[in-house]
């Protein structure tokens, strides 16, 4: 059984599948403006309600929400509120971002006095799996970390951790990579650690055009995800690109390890962001829809099968949690 907002979920009742969204985000130190922007839960609520409709009305089941501990936003009773009242399965996670962009410091103030942070770590991840997140009752059913292009000493303590939470609790790993060079490395030092390749998910792929690099990843055994898709501005590689990829990978025998999302961000917490209009239009097709709506009729367009479309959203996310397939 998966650990969901809702309580034990049975990995057949995950449907079609977005691995990789955020109800709600921020950045570290979004809480020092929180005098003049404090958190308004009923704001969130209510964004996170309207996706969840569309969620619904695109046949979308589940959404795993890899927010880790050390950002804003992850709120595990957020999810139970979502899932309770419009039925999405919700799944979220326990983990630790990057050093550029997490929260390193509290960790390094102890290393510096001999503490094995990578065993803490562990603790943590184990507890909020097999007991809960704080005192919500919610219990992570994924771990998500994250690596720079080059993997610094503590991202390796925090993949270190998540290996040996899996190891211990047998949940899926979901990362985030910086691309376009640290996707095999990452999951080799996973797998060094003795995390289950069928239980890794190897995330932002989207972050090169290159096939090679897709298939480096892919040779360790590992699941890769595409899961930035509609947000080709960050990268500069259009989705066009992607559905290439995509397609020619089905085409050679990897559909079985593909997993496809957005990234999404809901809403984000802190002050609103003062982006011009012609700004925005470069994110009109970062949405939580894109993929049903756009993605997958240009797949089929490529050569795409329904039932390879139905392995990459169906089956796949659901073997990421078994470890099957």
């Amino acid at each position: 059984m998966i650990n969901s907002a809702m309580g034990p979920l049975s990995p057949d009742k995950m449907g079609t599948t977005l691995v990789h969204e955020h109800f709600c985000f921020a950045y570290p130190g979004w809480f020092a403006d929180v005098t003049i922007a404090p958190y308004d839960p009923e704001a969130v609520l209510q964004a996170g309600l309207a996706a969840c409709a569309t969620l619904k009305e695109i046949g979308v089941q589940t959404v795993i929400d890899p927010t880790p501990n050390d950002t804003g936003g992850r709120d595990p009773l957020l999810y139970k509120e979502l899932s309770s009242r419009t039925g999405i399965n919700i799944i979220c996670t326990t983990g630790l971002y990057t050093e550029k962009e997490g929260s390193p410091v509290y960790w390094a103030g102890r290393k510096v006095w001999g503490t094995d942070i990578s065993r803490m770590m562990a603790d943590l991840f184990i507890k909020e799996i097999s007991e809960g997140i704080g005192v919500t009752g919610v219990k992570a059913g994924a771990i998500k970390v994250g690596s720079s292009p080059v993997m610094t000493d503590y991202e390796k303590d925090v993949h270190k951790a998540a290996a040996a939470a899996q190891k211990a609790t047998g949940v899926p790993i979901i990362t985030h990579t910086e691309g376009p060079t640290g996707g095999p490395e990452q999951a080799e030092f996973l797998l060094s650690q003795g995390a289950d390749p069928k239980k890794v998910l190897i995330g932002h792929v989207s972050n090169s055009k290159e096939i090679g690099y897709l298939k480096a990843i892919l040779a360790k055994g590992v699941s890769i995800g595409f899961d930035r898709l509609g947000l080709s501005i960050l990268y500069g590689i259009p989705d066009e690109i992607h559905v290439q990829n995509i397609a020619a990978l089905c085409k050679e025998g990897y559909a079985s390890k593909i997993m496809l999302s957005h990234d999404t961000v809901n809403f984000w917490l802190g002050r609103p962001m003062d982006v011009p209009e012609q700004a925005m239009e470069l994110f009109k097709d970062w949405r939580i829809d894109h993929v049903s709506r756009d993605i997958v009729p240009a797949l089929k367009q490529s050569g795409v099968s329904d039932g390879q479309i139905k392995t990459m959203m169906v089956d796949n996310p659901r073997n990421l949690f078994t470890g099957k397939g």
